[in-house]
């Protein structure tokens, strides 16, 4: 009875005073299951997608099988470029509020430079198709929206608008008589100058990471106090620098096989190959945890420097691009009638001899103005004229020399003649 009566006291006091000593075990698991799901799809959406082949995204874009107009590839390509922004792990992750979105930062830096490129190009489609219409337009304000927007319309609302008008643009380039690029290179020639401007001031931004600026100037760079990056955020830009070179060089890729036969004509295949190296090279697999920015031949490496150094070579290698174009789109200069040296036969210089006189041929060039000598060979006949040598003199000096005479007829100062 006593026992009874033990049991049911302990049993009024574990009601009255309830022990939960059980439950953090079964929070515990939750808690690092949590964890390890949020890292393991922090680790997968960090990695940035794989290059795609632009061919194959053109064929998947378009609705017909007719043959590309000249931009279709460009086109598509951009297309593929929005789609990609929505379509790869995770989503679009910059405007994201909750875990593990809202805990990266590499990945929403590289959909800031995929985002950058995508909106210089759509600007950039008015100079290559003067007749781009109202969905050139619509793509250009959606792609210039907040890129942080969460709340409706979102960011992924945007982008999925600007898809839709620039699949509506490319279905124009098939109707045959819609758009198309036009083929003189002045489009090209004004995109990959605003690319140069964009990545001049990506480049002095990863230049300013280097805390030294006694080795900056060393190594012959100027970065403008404005421009300096903190320590924090240089994973942010060598990041955003991988966005942009990856969306550029499908970029340039498409555009190679929408103006081939521009670049081939103007002779640009090689700084056109190069440009695509430095970009290739920008995008090698990247194996270090952290973005490592050592000083001088330390142990550590300066990954944003490296960075800055391919940006300075694929800015040659555009500039170079640039400059071949304006040659191929100028007008051809006035073709310079070839000069025809002056023959003198025997007869004439006898003659020039008992004269006393010296005939030469001379062309001089003065300030402010051009003055030649012009000399034409008739049959064994010459004649040289020489241009005013200057205001005292005041006089005119010519001789004349005809071979069919066979003799001189000059006409000199007489301060000048023979004595």
């Amino acid at each position: 009875m006593s026992s009874r009566r033990q049991r049911a006291e302990r049993r009024r006091q574990e009601l009255e005073n309830p022990q939960y000593g059980w439950i953090w075990k079964p929070l515990a698991v939750l808690l690092v299951l949590a964890v390890m799901v949020a890292v393991g799809l922090g680790i997968w959406w960090s990695l940035a997608p794989s290059r795609f082949d632009v061919e194959t995204a053109t064929q998947e874009q378009r609705i017909s099988a007719a043959p590309a107009a000249r931009g279709t590839v460009t086109v598509a390509t951009l297309a593929t470029l929005i789609d990609t922004l929505q379509d790869k792990p995770g989503g679009y992750l910059r405007n994201d509020l909750m875990p593990p979105g809202l805990l990266l930062d590499n990945m929403p830096s590289w959909e800031t430079g995929v985002l950058v490129q995508a909106r210089l190009m759509a600007a950039s489609l008015a100079d290559f198709d003067p007749g781009a219409g109202e969905s050139v337009n619509t793509l250009i304000a959606a792609l210039e929206q907040d890129a942080d927007d969460w709340l409706a319309p979102s960011m992924e609302d945007h982008l999925a608008q600007a898809g839709n008008s620039a699949r509506a643009y490319l279905a124009r380039f098939d109707d045959g008589v819609g758009a198309s690029f036009v083929d003189q290179g002045q489009g090209l020639a004004l995109y990959l100058d605003a690319v140069r401007q964009q990545l001049a001031s990506l480049r002095e931004r990863l230049s300013s990471t280097v805390s030294d600026s006694e080795r900056l100037k060393e190594l012959g760079i100027e970065v403008a106090q404005d421009s300096r990056v903190p320590w924090y955020r240089v994973d942010n830009v060598f990041h955003e620098t991988r966005g942009q070179t990856w969306a550029l060089g499908h970029l340039l890729e498409a555009l190679e096989r929408d103006q081939a036969d521009l670049i081939a004509s103007a002779g640009l295949g090689d700084s056109y190959a190069r440009a695509l190296a430095e970009i290739e090279r920008m995008q090698r697999q990247f194996w270090s945890p952290v973005v490592l920015r050592g000083s001088g031949l330390g142990i550590f490496a300066n990954y944003p420097l490296t960075m800055a150094h391919h940006l300075s070579r694929l800015d040659g290698a555009l500039a170079s691009l640039i400059d071949g174009l304006g040659g191929a789109n100028a007008a051809p200069e006035a073709a310079t009638p070839p000069v025809t040296e002056v023959t003198r036969s025997p007869d004439d210089e006898e003659a020039a001899e008992s004269a006393g006189v010296e005939q030469s041929d001379e062309k001089s060039d003065e300030q402010g103005g051009q003055q030649g000598a012009e000399a034409n060979s008739g049959e064994q006949g010459a004649e040289a004229n020489s241009d005013e040598q200057g205001d005292e003199q005041g006089d005119e000096q010519s001789a004349e020399a005809n071979s069919d005479e066979q003799g001189a007829n000059q006409q000199q100062p007489a301060e000048q003649s023979a004595e």
